[in-house]
């Protein structure tokens, strides 16, 4: 049997997740023939593929080898440029969420997919469950009947560290080149439950919807010059509008929910109970399944879709692209301080978490009482007065 060679794009950092995957697999349909990383020194797995070359560029496993799958795991800011130069090369491709920066490069990303006939996978891993797509399947279907509105929390604690990790990307909104990266809690850790609320609303298979940003609430707690906690208030395009609710700077972790309320019932997931589950108003529930049970399904279908030749990604640039419309919108949004009073700290798993007091509860009010902090008069409470 043909073996697909891939071609993986950043070793270190969450490109792990995906080494990890790829080893633990036995690799029987694959082979890794290539490494690209300027510091392969971040990547845990250097031992076990000591036999795979490292290259510091993309073009310079080109000019040697060939490769039918280039997975992309770097900055946001390098994905169109590295997606571009391994279609131009012959390779399909899977890169880590989210597609870019930029809105305007899906166009340019979709043309060169096309000219070359190879795949551009994005990986939103939600996207890629059954349970998801079981259930957009049913959207589409007209089961639950028009859509009124969604929303959705996630409150990830994360230490300073993380906002200095890499080279100097994290909580950045622009490159030293002046490239849009945009990384924030949104468009970054949580970007998969805001890219769910868009893609269960696409009209198709590998389609999205598209919102509008009523208002923005962008908060910082960190030294960073993007924000770490957001109250996003939507419409979108069906006419249902939208809550987002993220966090990076809350004491404790309030694990991904959602609740998608419709004309005919309603959809909801608790990650207590790891189950995508609807309840009609007729009194019938049905039940979809735990969305992370395979999140690592992305990379082995880009694997297959390579060897079937026929692959068509259930999340490609264009399905992708609405939820960096959607940042840029945000981006256009004030980001506040907060209150330095309010400022804490406290260390865990031997790391150091700043977070501001009392915002666990308040972005969980928001969530119950479907209000922005504004709304609820807590706003003003919470940034310093000078902004």
């Amino acid at each position: 049997m043909r073996k697909v060679k891939i071609l993986c794009v950043g070793i270190g950092g969450y490109a792990n997740v995906y080494l990890e995957a790829l080893l633990k697999s036995g690799g029987g349909n694959f082979e890794i023939v290539g490494l690209v990383d300027i510091n392969p020194n971040g990547c845990k797995y250097l031992d076990q593929l000591q036999n795979v070359p490292v290259y510091s560029d993309m073009e310079d496993f080109y000019k040697e080898k060939t490769a039918d799958l280039c997975i992309i795991t770097t900055p946001i800011n390098l994905h169109t440029r590295q997606i571009l130069t391994a279609l131009k090369n012959g390779s399909n491709v899977m890169c880590e969420k989210p597609l870019s920066g930029i809105s305007a490069d899906e166009k340019i990303i979709k043309e060169q997919s096309e000219k070359s006939g190879k795949f551009v996978s994005i990986g939103f891993q939600w996207s890629f469950s059954d349970a998801v797509n079981d259930l957009k399947s049913d959207i589409i279907k007209g089961v639950y009947g028009r859509a009124e509105f969604l929303k959705s929390i996630v409150l990830w604690p994360r230490p300073k560290e993380y906002f200095t990790r890499g080279s100097g990307w994290a909580g950045k909104i622009k490159s030293a080149d002046g490239t849009p990266i945009n990384d924030s809690v949104a468009n970054n850790a949580t970007a998969h439950y805001l890219h769910n609320m868009l893609y269960v609303l696409g009209n198709a298979y590998g389609k999205s919807s598209e919102a509008e940003v009523l208002s923005a609430e962008l908060l910082r707690v960190n030294s960073i010059e993007n924000f770490d906690t957001a109250v996003i208030k939507l419409r979108f395009d069906c006419g249902a509008d939208g809550l987002f609710i993220a966090s990076h700077s809350t004491r404790d972790i309030k694990e991904p929910c959602f609740e998608y309320r419709f004309e005919k019932g309603t959809v909801y997931y608790d990650d207590s109970i790891k189950l995508i589950y609807g309840k009609l108003k007729n009194g019938i529930t049905l039940e979809y399944g735990n969305p992370f049970e395979n999140v690592n399904k992305k990379i082995f279908d880009a694997v297959e879709g390579c060897l079937s030749g026929d692959y068509i990604p259930p999340c490609s640039a264009e399905t992708a692209a609405p939820q960096v419309r959607c940042i840029e919108k945000v981006q256009q949004s004030k980001i506040h301080n907060i209150r330095r009073e309010l400022i804490k700290s406290q260390t865990k798993y031997g790391d150091t978490f700043l977070y501001a007091d009392g915002m666990d509860e308040t972005l969980t009010q928001c969530y119950i009482r479907e209000k922005t902090l504004s709304e609820l008069k807590k706003f003003e409470m919470l940034v310093e007065n000078n902004d």
